[in-house]
């Protein structure tokens, strides 16, 4: 009786011994847990694109080349902005005095004018060309082409009749509320920075017509800006979009130009 008895114990520990053997211990479990991680780990893509062409990368070239991705990322993405969304640029001068004071830094909206065009009363930036090359310029859009431009200086005319005459009649509204002069504390034309026949403009009974593809533009500190009075009119393929949101100085933080409610 007792040899069966221990005959059964050793047939039981028999059978329960190989399970126990084929349980895995702690120490063995943790690199079959790590494996797993390991497998899910996605290379960075220029390291898989450099093992395909049979060159090997190690642990630190994949991190390096993880954020050398990232940086090539973000910089391909500044340069889509900054080409088609929008711009920021800093006025050097007075001209646009008071609605844009000299020092002033602000936001350019470059992207809905792919689907629109702007209209007089508007703030526009375009390129214009000088003699050292292009420079950015900010001024106020007067006329569009097709229209005739007469302006009768303040210093000339009654405040009543002083103004533009845009197709004959006289701008009002906020955008242009504001005195303006036919040639301004600066004679441009004496100092060489007007250009052609331009100075005609000083002549409060001249009326020019703006011609196919381009704008006549002015500053709003008309007695200080070299304009289309003095250079001409700017071409629509130079436009370039519409101030939006003055960053600079912070006293003066916030959208400008008729966006979002704000004051032209």
């Amino acid at each position: 009786m007792s040899t069966e008895q221990e005959g059964g114990q050793e047939l039981e520990r028999e059978e329960t011994n190989p399970q126990a053997q084929a349980e895995p211990s702690p120490a063995a479990a943790a690199p079959l847990a790590a494996a797993p991680a390991q497998a899910l780990r996605r290379k960075p893509f220029l390291a898989r694109l450099l093992n395909r062409i049979g060159v090997q990368t190690g642990e630190t070239a994949e991190w390096a080349l993880d954020w050398l991705q990232v940086i090539v990322v973000a910089g391909l993405l500044a340069y889509l902005v900054m080409t088609f969304v929008l711009v920021r640029m800093r006025v050097p001068t007075g001209s646009m005095i008071p609605t844009i004071e000299e020092g002033d830094s602000f936001f350019v909206d470059k992207i809905s004018y792919y689907f629109r065009k702007p209209v007089p009363g508007d703030i526009i930036v375009f390129w214009h060309y000088e003699r050292t090359g292009k420079i950015r310029y900010v001024k106020r859009l007067i006329a569009v082409a097709g229209q005739t431009v007469q302006l009768k200086g303040c210093d000339r005319f009654p405040q009543e009749e002083c103004g533009l005459y845009v197709d004959g009649k006289r701008l009002e509204g906020p955008a242009f509320a504001r005195p303006y002069y036919n040639s301004g504390s600066y004679n441009f034309c004496q100092i060489g920075a007007a250009t052609g026949d331009h100075c005609t403009m000083s002549d409060p009974e001249t009326v020019v017509t703006v011609p196919e593809g381009y704008y006549f533009v002015l500053g709003d500190n008309s007695r200080n800006s070299l304009d289309s009075r003095f250079w001409g009119f700017a071409s629509e393929k130079d436009f370039i979009g519409e101030p939006f949101l003055r960053v600079w100085p912070p006293s003066r933080f916030g959208a400008m130009n008729g966006y979002f409610g704000s004051k032209r």
